[in-house]
């Protein structure tokens, strides 16, 4: 969990580091931080859906590259939410799996346990699916013909490294957590705190994987501005 929290840390620290020497020219220093695009819409830096950029696309990023990055934050932010709530649900199946004596099938108890359980699973599924296209292409589920990767153009120039897809829902290509219910045995309770341990390891690799992709992706850009 730490691990994969460093890099993603590092690899967006990178970018607003970036955004900001790329955009000292229109920020002096002492002047204010909000600053108007040509259509004269007030932007925040790099929190804006939409960058302040020169006529000559040799020495500033466009908005295509702020449109990347977002993706590329929004994704992150969510796996790091389902990391979070995997680890949740790991800890509270492990605590129902030890209780003694255990929740007899049908109980009150077993049944809410159980219940939350399933719900926490559809959160997974649901935070795999953000407004923005492009997060929903790393972290979602695929689509009839979609490749593993896809390539990164900005101002019309592929910048030669693509992003890899990382799907992080809850079916077999991404963390493959079995269905639970409130109506599942002991036993499957069992094998689905197992798949939570294996998919705690899968989002924190894929999270991982996904800060180097936006390192190589700033690093390509930052030679082709």
């Amino acid at each position: 969990m730490i691990t994969s929290k460093i890099a993603a840390n590092q690899a967006f620290a990178q970018i607003s580091r970036l955004h900001k020497s790329e955009h000292a020219t229109e920020h002096p220093s002492g002047s204010d931080d909000v600053v108007k695009t040509t259509k004269g819409e007030a932007v925040d830096g790099i929190k804006a859906d939409i960058s302040i950029f020169s006529t000559n696309p040799l020495q500033h990023f466009n908005t295509e590259f702020n449109a990347v990055v977002k993706s590329i934050r929004m994704a992150d932010k969510a796996m790091g939410q389902i990391e979070t709530n995997v680890e949740q649900m790991e800890s509270e199946v492990e605590m129902f799996i030890k209780q003694y004596p255990p929740f007899p099938p049908g109980s009150e108890d077993r049944i809410k346990y159980l219940s939350r359980f399933a719900l926490l699973r559809r959160q997974i599924d649901q935070l795999t699916v953000p407004p923005d296209a492009g997060a929903r292409s790393i972290i979602g589920p695929s689509v009839s013909g979609q490749t593993k990767t896809f390539e990164i153009e900005i101002g019309g120039r592929k910048i030669g490294n693509p992003i890899r897809r990382q799907p992080v829902h809850t079916g077999y290509e991404g963390l493959d957590l079995p269905e639970i219910s409130a109506e599942s045995n002991d036993e499957e309770v069992a094998r689905f705190h197992q798949a939570l341990g294996k998919a705690r390891g899968v989002v924190q690799q894929r999270r991982a994987a996904l800060a180097d992709d936006a390192t190589r992706m700033i690093r390509s850009a930052e030679k082709k501005a």
